[in-house]
């Protein structure tokens, strides 16, 4: 991202710079409820129009009802031509607020800055328009025009609070970030001392990984008189603190900001964070439960300090604040007792974890299941997880859920609990293609080939053009069975469908060295490995050039794999029938 300053840097958006930004995040400006400007009523306008329109001549209200009743029956994106036309030619602001309001929801960046424009040309003092055309030029990278939307704001008197508030909304898009940073560094130097103009550099030297001239920046806004002291300035200049090591400063920095904005929840939950982080757990908990809160605040300050003290390992303080929470959760209580049951893991107390857990459901539901799934892995119940597995989980989240369970038992080495699993999910969900693809190729992994045969067949028989499916058809007939010829005839039909796949075209190339035609195999698995470097396919194209005696060539393949896969079963069986002291030289 270009700087302000004039060089170039590498921005990097770390996961606790996420979590700094989405506390900083201010609700986004729009034109839609800045003060209330644009209407959002879209019910007919024949109950809403305005003295001036009640007084105009019956063909400018037969028009007007005309575009009301096309936005009511066709949308905004047909309505937004005639109501434009009727808000150009009248000037009325009334009507030019409905068209942007119109424009916005059209989610059309053309009508948005054209209704933009058309409010500015008539009111060029609206706050709202900057904000509206602000989006869009950003959106597409248009830096210089940012620049001069800015300029003329200014030039108006026009605040420029919708400026950092858009930034902190869009932090996380790197290239708006940057056309807000370029279009800042164009500004001329007398307009750069605006407050909002240096809240946004401040953010972006913050973003950029610059923390010093955050700080500095920061602290010299908080010292000027006419400045607006935001929260976002107190969390800018925290953050870069506690960056920089100086978690005592940040802490300070966010207790003088809980002065000035008492109970604020943007300042507390980044305030007790840092507070556990510097080994002030008592107080980081003395701070939430002092602070007067309402509901909804309570829950969500009280959830993330849950999430920070288990994070530390702190079960027993989470605990306490769970306990602590108010007890109507709106709709939050799947989230704390996800957390509680972690912490009650984390106390050694597995079994009432996995009660508690048993609990959540939701759209914690899978996840919760997951982790029961883990937990009873280690308290040696592996053998009860199915059943609780597909006991818990809803038929629309079946596949996925299966899956990740599957993992879970093939990570713990019981690929016997997972093909199970997959066998019983298909019994009660005999339609879910994923599933029976995940079977038929476990079976393979099993030795049970026959049974990944007539799994494929029944998918073909579905889906006859699958390339995967017609892929592993062929691949399973080339390695298990002598019916090459038949396996040809998949595999190809498959390279037909899906010719850059670099698992059928290592197919392609191991049944064509099967078939004893050593320079074609070596030509697909040349260009399998090319596309991808992988194990398996360093193996097969390995023993392709070492048959033809190009041993150089297949010894440079398989270290190469070796360096990045060197447990891959297949690759290690190669090597070791014809280089075996390659493995050695490796150790």
């Amino acid at each position: 991202m270009p700087s302000v300053l004039g060089h170039t840097h590498t921005t990097s958006y770390s996961k606790r710079l996420f979590t700094l930004l989405a506390l900083i995040g201010l609700p986004f400006l729009s034109a839609c409820s800045h003060n209330g400007a644009i209407q959002q009523n879209s019910s007919p306008l024949g109950s809403q129009l305005t003295d001036g329109e009640k007084n105009a001549d019956n063909g400018k209200i037969k028009e007007l009802l005309s575009a009301e009743f096309m936005l009511q029956r066709e949308g905004p994106n047909k309505a937004f031509e005639p109501f434009y036309e009727l808000a150009n030619q009248s000037g009325d602001i009334t009507l030019i607020e409905r068209l942007t309001y119109i424009a916005v929801v059209s989610q059309n960046d053309l009508n948005v800055e054209r209704s933009a424009n058309l409010w500015l040309s008539k009111v060029p003092t609206a706050e709202a328009a900057y904000a509206l055309k602000l989006q869009v030029l950003v959106k597409n990278n248009r830096a210089e025009e940012v620049t001069t939307l800015l300029i003329n704001a200014m030039r108006y008197k026009v605040s420029l609070r919708f400026l950092p508030i858009y930034l902190e909304d869009h932090v996380r898009d790197n290239d708006q970030v940057s056309t807000i940073e370029a279009a800042i560094a164009e500004l001329p130097p007398e307009t750069k001392n605006n407050q909002y103009v240096q809240l946004s550099y401040a953010h972006i030297l913050l973003l950029s990984g610059e923390y010093e001239s955050a700080i500095e920046t920061a602290e010299r806004l908080l010292i000027r008189v006419n400045s607006e002291k935001s929260e976002a300035l107190y969390l800018i200049l925290a953050f870069s603190q506690k960056n920089l090591g100086q978690v005592d400063d940040a802490v300070k920095t966010l207790e003088a900001a809980a002065l000035r904005f008492p109970q604020n929840s943007r300042i507390l939950v980044p305030l007790m964070d840092f507070l556990v982080d510097n080994n002030q757990t008592k107080s980081a908990v003395d701070t939430f439960l002092q602070a007067n809160l309402d509901t909804p605040e309570k829950l969500q300050v009280g959830i993330n300090l849950m999430r920070t003290l288990l994070e530390y390992e702190k079960p027993q303080l989470a605990l306490n604040i769970a306990n602590d929470l108010p007890k109507g959760q709106l709709g939050l209580s799947d989230q704390i007792e996800f957390l509680r049951a972690i912490a009650l893991a984390q106390l050694g107390k597995k079994s009432q974890a996995i009660k508690v857990m048993e609990r959540v459901e939701g759209t914690l539901r899978t996840n919760a299941t997951s982790q029961i799934a883990l937990w009873l892995y280690e308290e040696g119940k592996e053998d009860s997880i199915n059943a609780m597995v597909l006991n818990r989980t809803h038929r629309e989240d079946i596949p996925e859920q299966i899956a990740a369970i599957s993992q879970i038992h093939e990570e713990n080495g019981n690929a016997r609990l997972s093909y199970e699993l997959l066998s019983e999910a298909l019994t009660e969900f005999p339609d879910s293609d994923a599933l029976r693809y995940q079977k038929a190729l476990l079976a393979d992994t099993l030795g049970y080939w026959s049974i990944t045969e007539n799994e494929l067949q029944v998918l073909l028989q579905k889906d006859p053009e699958n390339p995967q499916y017609l892929n592993a058809l062929g691949y399973t007939l080339l390695v298990r069975t002598q019916r090459l010829d038949e396996a040809m005839g998949y595999i190809e039909s498959a390279y037909e469908k899906a010719d850059s796949d670099p698992a059928i075209i290592d197919s392609l190339g191991w049944g064509f060295f099967l078939k004893g035609e050593f320079e074609q195999s070596s030509y697909y698995l040349k260009k399998a490995w090319s596309i991808l470097p992988d194990a398996e396919i360093a193996a097969h194209y390995g023993e392709s050039l070492w048959k033809q005696r190009h041993y150089k060539e297949a010894l440079e393949v398989w270290k190469s794999a070796l360096e990045t896969s060197p447990d891959t079963p297949l690759l290690l069986d190669t090597i070791k029938r014809l280089s075996p002291s390659l493995l050695e030289e490796s150790k």
